[in-house]
């Protein structure tokens, strides 16, 4: 499978592997492709309410490959605002280009720079936390 390298431009991750791309009070939010390892093939995504707030690190969404869950939390305070659509179509679009066009949902922060804001890592800085994972 080819795997897109592209990443947006103004990225920011969580220490449990998501990231947000926000574009004035828009967020996009996917998981890293570090998070994503191993995994082939994406048998569907389900929900945990199609709508409404979520607190920051609540669970929004699970990703489902084989035997395989893997957890889509909030990265801050939000309104989930929808999902990815073209995700419907082609949801391996989230293992084939993970950190751009794989995005899984769009939010809108309740609050800008609170402190959850605050807890985002640089793109540096979560490849320094990854890169002692691989060790």
């Amino acid at each position: 499978m080819n795997i897109s390298t592209n990443i947006r431009p103004r990225i920011h991750f969580t220490k449990d592997h998501e990231w947000v791309d926000f574009n004035g009070t828009v967020g996009f939010v996917g998981v890293s492709a570090f998070k994503l390892s191993g995994v082939r093939k994406i048998d569907r995504i389900t929900w945990a309410r199609h709508k409404g707030t979520f607190e920051r690190g609540a669970l929004v969404a699970s990703i489902i490959s084989g035997d395989r869950e893997i957890l889509v939390h909030a990265p801050v305070t939000c309104k989930l605002l929808g999902p990815n659509a073209k995700l419907q179509e082609n949801p391996d679009l989230v293992i084939k280009s993970p950190e751009d066009q794989g995005w899984i949902f769009f939010i809108t922060p309740l609050k800008f720079q609170d402190k959850s804001m605050e807890e985002l890592l640089q793109p540096d800085d979560y490849k320094k936390i990854i890169r002692k994972k691989n060790v």
